[in-house]
């Protein structure tokens, strides 16, 4: 935003300080300024000169030769422009002088020059080629004594139209400050940083509110808060003055004519966006509501633009006439016919105004404010300052004010314990310092004595000050950091870690060493995502949101894999193919009942993980390629590390849609009421071959809630060593592929006596040649051992014995191989 330096020091004395000085001390105080730009007259030498006469060039027949009087000599010059007339008083430009190029705004000097055989003693300029604007609308030469009277010649033409060198600071405001965003805001700014007073009084209503002529009505509250229309009759459009202009063209915005340069004025001054309607147009009727379904509404720039529930539109009885707080329409605005004007000045809420921006895909000035949160008690004054400007500027006669809404927040006082500054900074400001830069800031005080001072927020910052800290933060930025001595904190303890931190950290710690990269994604997840990866969700149990940004953004996740595998896609589109990621990450069911007290969700803290290339990349070596055991691998070594291995059995997975059925498992907890804990496996073919996935991809989510309540619950048990040595024998068989480890598993435990089970362990699937369609070949190994003497071959064959009958019992159709 762009600041006139001039204009500041119409509120607030700037004299004393360099540009220089202003930029720094306002940066350090956390409006950072990000350039300071010198404005002026960006031509030199070019003087008032009186056509005299106009004749046809002799070798053109669209060129002119014309005299023109500068009071004390005469120069003759070609001319092409046609409105041009013997009498007008325009702007002459000799030889040596500067002006612009009209096709790149370039400045050049003029050189003599013949054209087309006749020498050019000079030229006319238009307002283009003295870098102005909006001085008269049509193209040509500037005719200067349409805008005043009584010129003498030979005057210079910055004189003439008062252009002053000026400097302008461009500001950058932070999102929390939307009271700076005009100059009141940042003069008060500078009174509060150079211990000056704000030379500004807010103008005070002397109208009658009247419904008899016109009615305003807010239908939509929450997008509206209150909502003022100043009504003036007997309007006459014209240019604005030249300082007015040249003002709005320092600020970068564009002169149009009186009563849209009003508008963006005070919009400038006093931070407050205004818009004015065309009173004629609108039958004597305005409300805000939001827009209906489907419509549209044709804005400024005659473009038509979709609105829809999040749009707050300003109407008629009969149809939308603006944007509130965002855009006009053309079917109301201000043109040269126009004779009665309605000025709306209103307080659009901040969300619902960004969301209204949104919706439209357009941002304004305006909404620029609004979103920011503009100072409601400073509407109406705003209005009435624009009313002033157009019965001065625009000779409008004021034919009332009518208001609805309120346009006062409520109250918020502080109290400033002086011991706090000190604790929070670890430095002594002066108590009486600080009083001073609270009441430059406009914090009112309302009482005060050794220990503390009681202040009551102005209504410009009740937006982002309501507690002790914020008004301590507001001294110290305006006292200065820079100011503050840098010490070390005293008594500083660290935090204690605590045991699920703890565990969280050992967990991440394993998988960064296997290889994996942690990944963070959004908890805000859509339908559309689900569907895509084929997850499961539970409509009823989903925490929506109520105004989402996107389809893709309507809810709070109920699984960490639709975005897991998401990743996945995105680094598999990119050419990455060996990688393996896993995320910690909550996520969210309506569980219970909802009430003030309860919002009734639950939350789960969740990891999720996913695998896919090979595990070693290096060319040097043959790359073993990842497969289903590789993530039951990454599965158990997590249970070992919290002691789990032996609470947590893999079952068959079935039930997931997105899952391999022959190669996945699930994870359930063993207790009273088994508890399913997490899955693991392969991504399902049809869904490999739908996101066209090049190679197998594996997953597995685990929920880490319930295994971190079952670490705080387990109990470790020792046992005593053997000294006798375990002994291992292989056995191979082929079973039906239906068949699972966790059966073999089961009855070869029950096989061998207790006392000498010490494990199995199952090293070799195979399917393929040799082996019957539907079947598959499996390798176990055995372990015994037993704790009082060492095991015989008869013992051992003796249990060996009992394995082949049990599995052979059990399985009818199981064989096994030599």
């Amino acid at each position: 935003m762009k600041i006139s330096l001039e204009w500041l020091n119409e509120f607030v004395d700037l004299t004393d300080t360099t540009p220089e000085q202003i930029a720094h001390e306002l940066t350090m105080s956390g409006l950072e300024v990000e350039e300071i730009e010198k404005t002026g007259p960006k031509f030199s030498n070019i003087k008032t000169a009186q056509i005299k006469l106009i004749e046809n060039h002799p070798n053109a027949d669209k060129l002119h030769l014309v005299t023109v009087d500068l009071g004390n000599e005469t120069k003759t010059v070609v001319c092409g422009a046609q409105n041009i007339q013997e009498g007008q008083i325009i702007p002459y430009a000799s030889v040596g002088s500067k002006v612009l190029d009209r096709k790149t705004g370039e400045q050049f000097e003029l050189t003599p020059a013949k054209i087309r055989g006749v020498e050019s003693q000079g030229m006319l300029c238009s307002q283009d080629e003295l870098g102005l604007e909006g001085l008269q609308e049509e193209d040509g030469i500037l005719i200067l004594n349409r805008l005043y009277d009584d010129i003498k010649l030979g005057t210079p033409v910055e004189k003439l139209l008062n252009i002053k060198e000026d400097i302008v600071l461009d500001v950058a405001p932070t999102a929390n400050r939307g009271d700076e965003m005009s100059v009141i805001g940042v003069a008060r700014e500078l009174c509060a940083i150079f211990n000056k007073k704000l030379q500004f009084s807010p103008l005070q209503s002397t109208q009658d509110n009247s419904t008899d002529k016109f009615e305003v009505e807010i239908i939509d509250k929450e997008g509206c808060k209150y909502y003022s229309a100043g009504l003036l009759k007997d309007v006459v459009i014209k240019p604005s003055p030249e300082w007015m202009q040249r003002r709005l063209t320092a600020c970068g915005i564009r002169a149009i004519n009186n009563v849209v340069d009003i508008t963006n004025y005070v919009l400038l001054e006093y931070g407050c966006p205004l818009h004015a309607f065309d009173k004629d147009k609108l039958n004597g009727y305005l409300c805000v509501r939001r827009a209906k379904e489907n419509e549209t509404i044709v804005t400024l720039d005659e473009i038509e633009r979709k609105t829809n529930s999040d749009t707050v539109l300003i109407a008629t009885k009969e149809h939308a006439v603006c944007v509130g707080g965002v855009f006009g329409s053309a079917n109301s605005e201000v043109d040269d016919n126009t004779k009665n004007i309605v000025l709306e000045a209103a307080y659009f809420t901040p969300a619902q105004n960004r969301r209204s921006a949104r919706s439209i895909g357009y941002r304004s000035e305006a909404s620029a404010r609004f979103e920011r949160g503009i100072d409601i008690e400073m509407v109406k004054p705003a209005l009435l300052r624009a009313m002033q400007l157009l019965v001065d500027l625009a000779d409008a006669k004021v034919d009332g004010i009518v208001e609805t809404g309120d346009n006062k927040l409520p109250e918020i006082d502080i109290t400033l314990r002086f011991a706090q500054i000190k604790r929070i900074l670890g430095t002594e400001i002066p108590v009486e310092k600080c009083v001073e830069i609270a009441q430059n800031l406009g914090f009112e005080l309302l009482g005060k004595n050794e220990i503390a001072a009681k202040f009551k927020v102005p209504s410009f910052r009740r937006n982002d000050v309501y507690r002790e800290i914020d008004l301590i933060e507001e001294i110290s930025r305006i006292y200065g950091y820079d100011k503050i001595d840098p010490t070390l904190p005293k008594n500083t303890q660290s935090a204690e870690i605590s045991e699920e931190s703890r565990i969280l950290k050992k967990v991440s710690n394993m998988l960064l060493g296997k290889g994996f990269m942690e990944a963070v994604t959004s908890s805000l997840v859509g339908e559309p995502l689900y569907k895509e990866f084929c997850v499961e969700f539970n409509d009823e149990k989903a925490v929506k949101v109520c105004n989402p940004q996107s389809e893709d953004h309507t809810m709070l996740r109920q699984s960490l894999i639709p975005s897991v595998l998401n990743v996945v896609k995105t680094n598999l589109s990119n050419g990455q193919k060996d990688f393996s990621i896993f995320e910690t990450g909550r996520t969210y069911f309506i569980e219970r009942e909802t009430d003030e007290k309860d919002s009734g969700v639950t939350e789960r803290r969740m990891l999720a993980g996913a695998m896919t290339g090979d595990i070693n990349n290096e060319k040097w070596i043959k790359k073993p390629v990842l497969d289903f055991f590789s993530v039951k691998g990454v599965v158990q070594n997590l249970l070992e590390l919290l002691g789990l291995e032996n609470r947590v059995q893999f079952r068959p997975c079935n039930d997931k849609a997105f899952l391999h059925p022959g190669k996945s498992a699930k994870l359930v907890m063993l207790g009273k009421q088994p508890m399913e804990v997490g899955f693991f496996g392969e991504v399902h073919p049809i869904l490999k071959d739908k996101e066209k996935f090049q190679q197998n991809v594996y997953v597995f989510e685990i929920n880490l809630e319930e295994l971190l309540k079952a670490v705080h619950t387990s109990v470790v048990r020792y046992k005593k060593l053997s000294q006798f040595p375990e002994v291992q024998r292989d056995l191979a068989f082929i079973v039906p592929e239906s068949v699972s480890h966790e059966e073999i598993a089961k009855i070869i435990k029950k096989s061998v006596k207790s006392n000498l089970f010490n494990g199995e362990e199952l090293f070799d699937i195979y399917q393929g040649e040799h082996i019957q369609d539907g079947f598959k070949s499996m390798a176990y190994r055995i372990k015994m051992q037993d704790k009082d003497a060492t095991l015989t071959d008869e013992t051992v064959e003796e249990q060996m014995t009992s394995i082949r009958n049990n599995l052979k019992k059990s399985i009818s159709e199981l064989s096994f191989r030599e």
